[in-house]
């Protein structure tokens, strides 16, 4: 029988087609994996490209992003536009420029601050202390001061110039610091009413917790009921924490320097019939037609959508420092905010220790317009 020798071994020549087109086959299929293998990873390398070409798309979207803001914070912190806002009651734009005289009076506080153990000159307890504002992970505040005039008049009317201090938000969890304006918000995590509010809150937190621990080793008849429990729970705190934010925001007092005259009973159209035109007002209704401040809501003076006012809106240091001005009746002459602490990185960029700034865009521009109304006028 003629015999036929394939990868060293001897087959019946019957048997040689057979092993010869299994051997295609066993071929076939190798390139057949190769070619796949090499389509996967084709794929996989242009998969590769496309990502890389993404990230680098995104880095430079992300880079002209960074940039945009840096020149809008640069552009903010101009003299000319170190205060600004446009306001809503009058249709105008409102300006208090930064100094070189208001700089120079930041620069010296800052030198005065570090070198004092506490922030404020009538702190004995060491509560507001100067080292927490330089902690590396959460130290770091933007302060101000506002030149202020103020007129005595004796026998004569003589001016003096004030100097008014602020800082951003709280000072390390404290929101009045004795030398310090106070914030505009009535309503504060120190108030009565806000410490009863978180109390119930905190309670419904205790009452969530046990309830989805018990569900976890009931049985499911009664973990359904827990579950459903836990949902109405949920729904009365999260409508408890709205209604204690609104309530918030509503205790939110922001006066301008505009001036409305408060007039007393006798000038009501009703009982102008029954005073003497002639008659010299008595000094009790001269008193009661004194003019007072104009003082609004914090949602009635946001130039914008009042719906969705900014977290920190009216805490910074700018709008602490226009409404003490108001209240004193003195006369805003300049303003400088400048950065205290290591240098971070804050929102469009780096926040660095003595360099000056101007009033945020989303949180205080659009209410500085109206606490800015009628600044320029003369004192009375």
């Amino acid at each position: 029988m003629q015999r036929c020798v394939v990868v060293g071994r001897r087959y019946p020549s019957s048997s040689s087609a057979i092993i010869e087109k299994n051997e295609r086959e066993k071929k076939k299929k190798c390139s057949r994996r190769f070619r796949r293998s090499s389509t996967v990873v084709g794929n996989n390398n242009d998969n590769d490209d496309d990502g890389r070409r993404r990230n680098q798309i995104n880095l430079k979207a992300n880079e002209r992003a960074n940039e945009r803001r840096k020149q809008a914070v640069i552009e903010l912190s101009k003299r000319e536009e170190a205060c600004k806002g446009y306001c809503n009651l009058c249709g105008k734009t409102h300006t208090l420029e930064r100094t070189r005289e208001a700089e120079e009076v930041a620069k010296a506080l800052l030198e005065k601050l570090r070198k004092q153990k506490s922030v404020s000159d009538e702190d004995e307890s060491g509560q507001f202390l100067v080292e927490d504002v330089y902690d590396q992970r959460t130290g770091g505040k933007m302060i101000g001061v506002l030149l202020c005039e103020t007129t005595t008049t004796t026998t004569t009317t003589t001016s003096e110039r004030k100097v008014l201090k602020a800082f951003s938000g709280q000072w390390m969890g404290e929101w009045v610091v004795p030398g310090w304006c106070p914030p505009l918000a009535r309503l504060t995590h120190d108030s009565l009413e806000y410490i009863e509010e978180r109390e119930k809150i905190e309670k419904l937190s205790e009452e969530i917790k046990r309830l989805e621990k018990e569900a976890s080793w009931s049985s499911s008849g009664s973990s359904g009921t827990a579950a459903t429990a836990v949902t109405e729970l949920k729904t009365k705190r999260k409508n408890m924490s709205r209604a204690l934010l609104e309530r918030i925001w509503d205790s939110y007092s922001l006066p301008s320097f505009r001036k409305e005259r408060k007039m007393s009973e006798g000038d009501d159209d009703d009982n102008s019939d029954n005073s003497n035109s002639s008659s010299i007002r008595s000094s009790s209704d001269i008193e009661n037609n004194r003019r007072k401040l104009v003082e609004l809501n914090i949602r009635k003076c946001y130039y914008g959508d009042a719906s969705k006012l900014p977290c920190g809106c009216g805490d910074c240091a700018a709008p602490k420092l226009l409404a003490e001005c108001a209240r004193k009746g003195w006369k805003p002459i300049a303003i400088a905010e400048t950065w205290m602490g290591p240098n971070v990185k804050r929102g469009a960029g780096l926040r660095e220790e003595g360099v000056f700034y101007g009033a945020c865009l989303e949180r205080c521009r659009p209410i500085l317009g109206h606490m800015l109304c009628d600044a320029a006028l003369e004192l009375e």
